[in-house]
């Protein structure tokens, strides 16, 4: 009797196991469909979409902004929908309204058609990208947070890898409409990712959650806002961790967004050289917040993140003033090596708080 019930137990714990690789595996795809196929797509196709609108620098700087408000604006507002509804049902529909945005984008004429599709790829992108790496807290135990949370934010540098080997190739296409097909074709990618969420991902976790799980959904007549408030005022440190990440925000998007277009733009590379770095960049990028976050589980996340924005700065003024290519391309190369790992290890230091 003892050993059937060890051999039930272990066939438990082996079925557990098998399901939280397979959420992690789709995490990584998440994350790849709602940033690397989403926002960090735009550093190689927004020039050459420019030009094919004929739209001045002020309005696609507009375009790019709206996008981002969009993201911004689903930024929490995902969080509160995911606890309400579920992530699973969030993530899926999120990453179909990104993909279904990007295609209409690729179809768009004129400023305002594309500017109002990107800003609702926007939100999508947020609302996928935003639970899932959530569900870390659920799904893994506190002392492996930094390391699957570095795991899941690889996604994004496959997006890199991805990226900069097939846009190059799509942008220069005769007519100079080859941003269409790339935007028609990275969504297609997107909506096939969130049918696959929408089949695999589970919102209950496999790991913990057993008496917190079991409280949750509780009468609780509080509204959202007011829980929101309180934790907010309760906890200043989320307060501190949250003007940390914008730092992060505010640096990392502008290098990402314009990577191509200062390239090409004002070093002179063509579109087939920026992106063969942007590929190097997503290469190596890969194991950054794999790397940090566990850098981050050993010495703290404090010493993390100093160390982490002490890279981050020196690359990207390196990357500025540096006069030879062999030094912007370092700087970009070493830049990716933590490019990813701010979000790994905010999400970490979150789970423990």
């Amino acid at each position: 009797m003892a050993d059937e019930a060890n051999r039930g137990i272990k066939r438990k714990v082996r079925s557990s196991n098998t399901q939280v690789l397979v959420i992690l595996i789709t995490g990584v795809l998440v994350v790849l469909g709602s940033l690397g196929f989403g926002r960090f797509s735009m550093a190689l196709i927004l020039p050459t979409m420019q030009a094919g609108l004929s739209l001045s620098h002020s309005e696609m700087g507009v375009m790019v902004t709206a996008a981002f408000l969009g993201y911004l604006s689903f930024s929490l507002g995902s969080g509160i929908a995911a606890s309400a509804w579920g992530p699973r049902k969030v993530i899926a529909l999120s990453l179909l309204v990104e993909g279904a945005s990007l295609v209409a984008t690729g179809m768009g004429d004129g400023f305002w058609s594309p500017l109002a599709w990107l800003a609702l790829a926007g939100v999508g992108m947020a609302g996928a990208n935003v639970p899932v790496m959530a569900m870390v807290s659920a799904w893994v135990p506190p002392q492996r947070r930094g390391l699957a949370s570095g795991l899941l934010v690889s996604g994004s540098g496959f997006g890199l890898l991805i990226n900069g080997y097939t846009i190059p190739h799509w942008l220069n296409q005769a007519g100079g409409q080859g941003w269409r097909t790339a935007w028609i074709w990275l969504g297609v990618m997107v909506l096939v990712i969130g049918l696959w969420s929408a089949i695999v991902l589970r919102d209950r976790p496999g790991y913990s959650g057993g008496k917190q799980a079991a409280t949750v959904g509780k009468e609780n007549k509080e509204s959202i806002w007011v829980q929101i408030y309180r934790v907010w005022r309760t906890k200043p440190v989320l307060r501190k961790l949250g003007l940390v990440y914008f730092a992060f925000g505010f640096s990392y998007v502008i290098f990402t967004t314009f990577f191509g277009a200062y390239l090409t733009e004002t070093r002179g590379w063509t579109t087939i050289a920026a992106g063969r770095l942007w590929s190097w960049v997503g290469i190596f990028s890969l194991g950054s917040g794999f790397l940090w976050g566990w850098v981050s589980d050993r010495l703290g996340r404090r010493w993390g993140l100093f160390l982490v924005y002490f890279l981050h700065g020196s690359c990207l003024v390196a990357f500025a003033v540096l006069p030879w290519d062999t030094g912007i391309t370092v700087a970009a190369l070493i830049y990716g090596l933590s490019i990813f790992s701010i979000p790994a290890i905010m999400n970490a230091a979150c789970g423990t708080k």
